[in-house]
């Protein structure tokens, strides 16, 4: 992923493009080729096209495009605070630099640990520190972070990786470990990570504060349907035990899964998303369990897998029912022993985690089919919480609409506007096939096309249209499996009257009926249907 060389601040024509810089601590920056890659960030003097205080030191690389989140022109938005600290004044200087670039973070920056710890606050949402620093290092100044402001991330970043530096940063509860040179779209690839797990967590403490009868986390609901889940969720909380939770797509089953993990007593510690079904097979076992430096072609450098990752704390396995064969016996063991290997690795892994899955998908169904180990099922389902589908519970629409509308106000930075009854009758109308996701997007949508304070008929999509077609839609598919499942249905009743008849034919018509469970005159009008005569005496 290439970043642009030069800008408009640019005060020199910089390094050759391609070149991945991996500079020296206290030394020139050193350039090695990179293998049809762009520009990356180094270490020491850095990521930029000279060493300390040469021509090239006010050169930028900027991200590619899209490379950066983008809000809507004229929204006044949170912009999240990053304190960048290393010993390197370049390095601090260039990476808040880029980072500040369209003005989408707010950057401090600090020379060392000590000052850095100045100048944290309970408002830092993310910290980008360097591992080894004269003085305190990078891993005691997490743990002193996590001490005063529990839900501010910490990005680790060093030039000297070792394994058990990873395995105690990652487990200290830093979100990432970048091993220099990395490059640019990588480092706020790891950002934007980072800070979306600070949201989900200052998220979900708010929605403790707020909890009430209509609030469970960042879950809400007054229906029975999701009064139900709330008394589910706040016991599951009080256990340790392995929860898997069913749902269509859409319902939130990973806001229940957050609420169990933020109301239990792993609170404070990490919450570890991974989709199953985001990722090919052999790169969801290294992004599960990690792999060693050169365990396959192109792992350069150690991974600390998501399992790792999680230690002390929750991982979600989202989708679980996409696991491959192999992966699934690999993480059963996993899961029995809470022991593993990275990929390409010898050494046994042991973690304290709770696992928490997911699935739309019918696992029983998948277990009949072969496609799901039944090991691995009852592993997983000591707890099962279904989270229900909205047209279930069309009560809470109103609920609904009235914490979307004001949550994405308070995104985009204006006054949250108001629903017509008209509106809200619409809405209270339609199934949702895509459920709470498809009302929030509606409501989205909504809100840009309004031109007034409030939304009318008008401005939501044709939601009558849409539900008949998919009534339509759903009896036309009942219709043709119909056909099917009534001549199965002959042939099987064909083949119980003709077994009946051939070994009691020469009962009265009166007994085989009642050993069928039918009546005489129904019995004989299938037997005249079907062609099936008595045998004679």
């Amino acid at each position: 992923m290439p970043l642009r060389r030069g800008s408009k601040r640019s005060g020199a024509a910089g390094a050759r493009r391609g070149a991945r810089w991996d500079g020296a601590s206290g030394g020139a920056a050193r350039r090695e080729p990179a293998g049809g890659g762009g520009g990356a960030f180094g270490c020491g003097a850095g990521f930029v096209g000279a060493g300390r205080g040469g021509a090239g030191s006010g050169v930028t690389r900027r991200l590619t495009p899209g490379a950066l989140p983008s809000y809507p022109r004229g929204a006044v938005r949170h912009r999240p605070r990053i304190l960048i600290v290393d010993d390197e004044p370049n390095m601090c200087r260039t990476l808040a630099i880029t980072l500040s670039e369209d003005e989408r973070y707010q950057v401090t920056t600090a020379l060392s640990a000590k000052e850095a710890l100045a100048k944290l606050t309970p408002d830092t949402d993310l910290v980008l520190t360097d591992l080894s620093m004269p003085g305190m290092d990078g891993l005691e100044l997490m743990r002193r972070v996590k001490q005063s402001s529990r839900d501010t991330q910490v990005i680790m970043m060093t030039a000297y990786s070792t394994v058990q530096s990873a395995v105690e940063a990652m487990r200290l509860g830093a979100h990432e470990y970048l091993i220099k040179p990395f490059s640019g779209d990588e480092l706020i690839e790891s950002i934007e990570g980072a800070l979306k797990q600070n949201r989900a967590a200052r998220d979900a403490r708010r929605a403790r504060t707020l909890r009430g009868e209509n609030r469970c986390g960042e879950l809400v609901g007054a229906s029975e349907p999701m009064q139900r889940l709330f008394h589910l969720v706040e016991r599951a909380a009080e256990t340790d035990s392995t929860v898997l939770i069913t749902g269509e797509s859409g319902t939130g089953k990973e806001l229940v899964a957050r609420a169990i993990h933020y109301g239990g007593r792993r609170a404070d510690a990490g919450f570890v998303v991974v989709n199953c079904a985001a990722l090919a097979p052999t790169l969801l076992e290294s992004e599960l369990f990690g792999h060693e430096k050169g365990a396959f072609t192109g792992a350069i450098k150690l991974k600390i897998g998501r399992l790792e990752q999680a230690h002390g704390g929750t991982i979600f396995l989202d989708e679980i029912a996409e696991l491959t064969p192999a992966l699934q016996t690999k993480l059963l063991r996993a899961l029995q022993e809470r022991t593993f290997e990275r990929v390409g690795g010898n050494e046994p892994i042991t973690v304290d985690i709770r696992v928490v899955a997911a699935t739309n998908r019918d696992l029983e169904q998948a277990i009949a089919s072969g496609a799901f180990r039944e090991d691995l099922y009852y592993r997983l389902n000591v707890i099962t919480i279904h989270a229900p589908p909205l047209r279930e519970r069309l009560d809470d629409v109103p609920l609904l609409c009235e914490v979307i509308l004001a949550d994405k106000a308070a995104e985009r930075g204006v006054a949250p506007k108001g629903l017509a009854p008209e509106a809200l009758a619409a809405l209270k109308g339609y199934p949702f096939p895509g459920n709470v996701r498809e009302l929030e997007n509606i409501l989205e949508r909504a809100m840009v096309l309004s031109d007034g304070a409030v939304i009318l008929p008008t401005d939501l999509p044709p939601l009558q249209r849409k539900a008949r077609a998919n009534l339509e839609q759903f009896v036309t598919q009942v219709r043709g499996g119909w056909g099917e499942l009534h001549e199965a249905f002959r042939d099987l009743e064909r083949q119980l009257i003709e077994r009946a008849i051939t070994e009691l034919g020469d009962r009265p018509n009166d007994e085989i009926a009642r050993l069928l469970g039918t009546s005489r005159r129904v019995l004989e009008l299938r037997l005249s249907e079907y062609g099936i005569s008595k045998r004679r005496s």
